[in-house]
């Protein structure tokens, strides 16, 4: 009932403005009988669906847009966006569950994203396929649920984006992106499971305020979780930052990785052309900035190092710098990030002096 007085109440504030902007009525018509909406898609078993799955910021509608260019998939963009997407409406950002719980809520939701039932204009909105055979699930906000969908889809396959926290970070702050770190501090069941090491240090930097470091905070939420709980090889790492340097390596990784879902004909020629240098959809830069080594460390001058400085400290706390320290580049390579289905590391603690040796 509440969807349909949304919809009632969206389409009235529709025709007012068709009434002051008649224009407005050939832009829906045009979205209307575009692959956004005009779409058939008729196989709806799960190995049909890729994932990819990154913290926000990351790359990852530009490495999505690369996929949908090789498979001619369906992408289906964001679907756990709770305020866009009425069907993730009780899945809060991070959502954690365990592998292995039944929890069926979860179960129903991540059932259909999977099987390619659901759609509407945010989960659609990149979507140009007509006719898909497969698709492309492509979501910020489910990192935390990587362990559980791995164990529970075992048939799709999963990319793991990975890009350094000061660039992330900043980028989401530039562009006022609420951290919604409420939305993780809210489940019990992530406070008081894998997040519970860390309690201290949450609540002290929660309690600062700065839009910056909360968005830092955040990604140390959304990927202690996976990096410490999945096993090696269980799902694929991709650093943003080698995808940049060396895309063309990057694909042959991830043409080997796929080998491995012959059910899904995930299978592709890493050497097949592609337009890699395309500027991505979620680019809001004017002029847009382009991969390139020089654009992987144009972060160092664009952000003050006293915030780099600040920012990883905290990623230290959570034993996350032995991924990145201040340097633009990651300090390990992507076989090395997950660290075998064992609980994340503990946090650090104070004047222990420790420091990773992990160099890459």
């Amino acid at each position: 009932m509440d969807d349909v007085r949304r919809t009632l109440s969206r389409e009235r504030r529709f025709a007012a403005r068709a009434v002051r902007h008649p224009r407005v009525i050939a832009t829906r018509a045009k979205r209307i009988v575009s692959a956004r909406t005009l779409y058939l898609e008729r196989n709806h078993d799960t190995d049909k669906t890729l994932m990819l799955v990154g913290s926000g910021r990351s790359g990852s509608t530009w490495l999505g847009e690369i996929l949908v260019e090789i498979f001619a998939c369906r992408m289906i963009f964001e679907p756990l966006h709770r305020h866009r997407v009425p069907l993730a409406r009780a899945v809060p950002w991070g959502y954690f569950a365990e592998p292995g719980d039944s929890d069926p809520d979860l179960a129903a939701v991540m059932g259909r994203i999977v099987s390619g039932r659901v759609r509407g204009w945010a989960t659609d909105i990149y979507n140009t396929r007509r006719f898909p055979r497969r698709r492309l699930v492509k979501d910020i906000r489910a990192t935390n649920l990587l362990p559980w969908l791995h164990a529970r889809f075992p048939e799709v396959p999963i990319v793991y984006l990975l890009r350094h926290p000061v660039p992330a970070a900043w980028s989401a702050t530039e562009l006022g992106w609420d951290p919604s770190l409420g939305e993780f501090l809210g489940q019990r069941r992530l406070v008081d499971g894998p997040l519970a090491p860390w309690r201290e240090v949450i609540a002290g930097h929660d309690a600062g305020g700065d839009i910056f470091e909360s968005h830092v905070l955040r990604w140390c939420l959304e990927n202690v979780v996976p990096i410490g709980w999945l096993a090696p090889g269980s799902v694929h790492v991709v650093f943003y930052e080698d995808l940049v340097e060396d895309p063309a390596g990057e694909l042959r990784r991830l043409a080997r990785y796929l080998e491995r879902f012959t059910a899904g004909g995930w299978a592709f020629d890493p050497a097949t052309p592609l337009a890699l240098d395309r500027r991505s959809q979620a680019d809001w830069r004017r002029p847009p900035a382009l991969p390139s080594g020089r654009g992987i460390e144009s972060w160092l001058a664009a952000v003050p190092a006293r915030r780099v400085t600040g920012a990883v400290a905290l990623v230290k706390e959570f034993g996350l710098d032995r991924l990145y320290d201040a340097s633009p580049r990651p300090r390990v390579g992507p076989d090395e990030v997950l660290i075998g289905g064992q609980r994340p590391p503990q946090a650090e603690v104070p004047g222990s002096g420790s420091e990773s040796s992990n160099s890459r």
